[in-house]
């Protein structure tokens, strides 16, 4: 098919970097030009099998089926359910006779659903939690056997279940948060370790009744790093190596209770934001004292992206309707301008860009930015790439999803490209890829023949991309492509 580009827009390239003003804009202008609508052979994204038998009620958008893909030792595995029924666990070796049922999980009639989740996996066991009518929420592992897939322990007896968080590997064990409520109110808090047994399922630490986890986990230089709250003493950085002696507070960050957000792990430790009253500090840590240090503040709402050499990078919008960046040195705070996005929609009603994801892939980082409207969803959602130069900053594609509860994935697939989804001028959401130049950026496949196929959960294990996506009846279905793909665009030609 050959169709009138709508994103021949792309390629604008921005100049003036370095000064804290923004220098003058590049807008955005059309570009009269033909391209392939399909780069990419046909096949190169195959369906590896149908996961939902034909007529199955299916869950609702914000919770698709199948789910929760991960990997242990080389091989997939995801959930699946239906509304009111039975959940089940597979794994896959990507051909469709390998792709099997582990385990079957039975319906729970009206007590609710089985909701597997916090996949994890730790040397040769996967472990998940999952409801369950006798024993609540608790943890399962599964060494990729029906008789190796088993419930751990039941922490908390009865059906009311645990409350899990930040599942991870450390140590050669499972790190997680426990949530003890109390009576008549109130949670404690307190770290946990599993090797996959009931006798080695211990806790590590109780932090009391006042303390909350802010924020996400990270793992970085062989510790988890994690923020604590409390009324009495802020907020604080911690540290653990899964043991008691080994968990710390590493140094208090303010005396109130800001938001703690954007936390990314770096080849060095984290960098992360902490929003208060309208400002934004960003920070980094090596999970010392000495090396947790404020780098600059920001007197607004910036959302950290990520880092690229020697250099954090930042985004905020601007009190014309458009989205700066800039960047701080790592080394020793110092805030520049590297360039600010074009918005052709500036001054119409609730036109404000804003930053969705973001993503690094080698050196370059990747973003979706929306352009906000008088409804709850963007008018339009965009692609851009930068190196973290004003020349080296240009927009790859305006087809990103435009919906306001399923927002475009963006996936980093170790192959030096971004895999992303969107939608063409004649079709809907479907698998792209790019290197983060305009030439190489092209779609994958046609998967959907009615509106697109609303690809997500992207997972690469080994050689290949496995997602979810829905090619017509019965439903969604587990689909892989190669993780070593370009699909090149044809040469422009007048039209």
């Amino acid at each position: 098919m050959r169709v009138k580009a709508w994103w021949a827009v792309v390629g604008v390239g921005l100049v003036g970097c370095g000064g804290v003003e923004p220098e003058a804009e590049a807008e955005m202008a059309p570009r009269d030009a033909t391209v392939q609508a399909q780069a990419c052979a046909p096949g190169v994204a195959v369906k590896v099998k149908d996961v939902i038998a034909p007529g199955t009620p299916l869950p609702p958008p914000w919770r698709p089926s199948p789910y929760g893909l991960s990997e242990l030792q080389g091989t997939l595995y995801f959930a699946t359910e239906v509304v009111g029924g039975q959940a089940s666990l597979w794994k896959s070796d990507g051909t469709t006779a390998g792709t099997v049922v582990v385990k079957e999980f039975p319906a729970q009639g009206t007590t609710g659903d089985r909701e597997l989740g916090g996949f994890t996996a730790v040397g040769s066991q996967l472990f998940f939690s999952i409801n369950d009518t006798v024993l609540g929420r608790e943890l399962w592992v599964t060494d990729g056997t029906e008789a190796g897939t088993r419930p751990v322990v039941d922490l908390t007896p009865g059906a009311e279940g645990t409350q899990f968080s930040s599942f991870a590997q450390l140590g050669g064990a499972l790190s997680f948060f426990r949530g003890v409520p109390l009576a008549p109110s109130g949670t404690r808090l307190e770290s946990w370790r599993s090797d996959g047994t009931a006798a080695g399922t211990v806790r590590v630490v109780d932090f009391g009744t006042q303390a909350t986890l802010q924020a996400s986990t990270v793992i970085a230089g062989g510790v988890q790093l994690f923020f604590l709250q409390d009324a009495v003493n802020g907020t604080r950085l911690w540290r653990t190596d899964g043991t008691a002696v080994g968990t710390s507070a590493i140094k208090a960050l303010d005396a109130g209770e800001p938001q703690v957000s954007d936390l990314r792990g770096t080849t060095g430790g984290i960098v992360f934001a902490l929003r208060d009253a309208g400002n934004t500090e960003i920070w980094k840590s090596d999970g010392t004292a000495a090396g947790t240090v404020r780098l600059e503040t920001f007197g607004h709402v910036s959302s950290l992206l990520g880092v690229l050499g020697s250099h954090v990078y930042v985004s905020y919008g601007t009190t014309d309707d458009r989205l700066r960046l800039a960047r701080v040195s790592l080394s020793g705070g110092g805030k520049a301008t590297v360039t600010t996005l074009p918005n052709p929609f500036a001054g119409q009603p609730g036109a404000q860009p804003y930053l969705q994801i973001a993503t690094p892939v080698g050196s370059k980082l990747y973003l979706s930015v929306a352009i906000g409207s008088p409804g709850p969803a963007p008018r339009r959602v965009d692609l851009w790439v930068t190196d973290g130069t004003a020349a080296g900053t240009l927009q790859l594609n305006q087809g990103l999803s435009t919906s306001d509860e399923n927002w475009s994935t963006l996936f980093n697939t170790g192959s030096g490209t971004l895999l992303f989804t969107s939608a063409g001028p004649n079709d809907g959401q479907e698998p792209w890829v790019t290197d983060g130049t305009v030439a190489n950026t092209g779609r994958v496949a046609d998967i959907g023949p009615d509106g697109g196929s609303s690809p997500q959960s992207f997972r690469r294990v080994g050689d290949r991309i496995f997602f979810v996506a829905n090619g017509g009846p019965p439903g969604n279905a587990l689909w892989s492509m190669p993780a070593h793909v370009t699909c090149p665009a044809l040469a422009p030609e007048a039209g």
